[in-house]
């Protein structure tokens, strides 16, 4: 697969990921941080399945592959995205999702010592660039609010974080068993999310389940269609890139999340692109430039 390819691969992960964190924003707020990860990592969790089952893409799982999944499930989409919708609902979806920026950080040390990856002087350039984007969009927070809001930014990270740590557990399980299959190995995250809500509140899924039923036909199709494209899409078309890519420079395009957020945000509310937007844009375009011809 051609770098070009796995690159695409992340950028319509992103996408689909940033387009449904508004939705998942709205009812974080309606309701709660975990109410919205419950459903949504049930809903995947019954996509995959059937995918999983549909094109038949199972292979045989070892115990310790088996719980370098669900500890990433575990990490990333149960407690780690507690934290980033926690900052979606003061923040703002466009604004969490920033914090992405220091993700190419973190797992490019995780390649450099466990995976014998280096940076080139383009690819260190073009996370440069996407990092840069942090500063400008918080540079406008403060601008827009007149204060810096580093609580809600901490949340966020600490979500990134721990995202971070379940996509090196996910890439172990990938250089361990390079015949596992993209659903199979979501099957197994999205497993050990489930299993992570139920520890921490064990009733919670009664709640979550009576108040979904309590939406109205739209708002429940809203969710369902945020869950699937937030979640199955978007983690389908990441770890198949995962398996391929440079993981320092595959998650410098998570910068894409939120610069597509505040492209919808205006068009949403009909107003054109600030400066700092246009500035953040014209980062990213340099470091994903930068990353192509690395």
């Amino acid at each position: 697969m051609s770098s070009i390819e796995v690159y695409g691969l992340a950028i319509g992960a992103n996408l689909a990921y940033s387009t449904a964190s508004m939705i998942f924003a709205i009812y974080a707020k309606r309701f709660s941080s975990m109410w919205i990860n419950q459903v949504k990592a049930f809903i995947a969790f019954l996509a995959f399945l059937v995918a999983m089952v549909v094109t038949k893409q199972m292979v045989f799982v070892s115990t310790s592959t088996w719980t370098l999944l669900a500890l990433s499930g575990l990490s990333g989409l149960c407690i780690g995205d507690l934290f980033l919708f926690r900052a979606f609902t003061t923040l703002g979806p466009a604004r969490s999702l920033v914090i992405y920026s220091f993700q190419p950080l973190l797992l490019g040390i995780y390649g450099y010592f466990f995976l014998g990856q280096f940076f080139t002087l383009n690819q260190t350039l073009a996370v440069i660039c996407m990092m840069i984007c942090i500063f400008i969009f918080m540079l406008e927070r403060n601008k827009t609010t007149g204060a810096w809001d580093l609580r809600s930014f901490i949340w966020a990270f600490v979500g990134i974080g721990l995202d971070a740590f379940g996509v090196m557990l996910t890439r172990q399980a990938y250089e361990s068993n390079p015949s596992l299959e993209t659903f199979q190995v979501n099957v197994i995250r999205c497993m050990g999310a489930l299993i992570g809500f139920l520890l921490i509140k064990p009733n919670s899924y009664v709640t979550a389940a009576r108040d979904i039923w309590s939406l109205r036909k739209r708002e429940m199709t809203l969710v369902i269609v945020a869950s699937i494209g937030g979640c199955f899409l978007s983690l389908t078309l990441y770890l198949a890139a995962l398996k391929y890519a440079h993981v320092g420079t595959l998650t410098a395009i998570a910068i894409t999340g939120p610069v597509w957020v505040s492209l919808l945000e205006c068009l949403y509310y009909r107003r054109w692109p600030n400066p700092y937007l246009i500035g953040a844009f014209a980062f990213f375009l340099t470091g994903f430039y930068l990353m192509v011809i690395a």
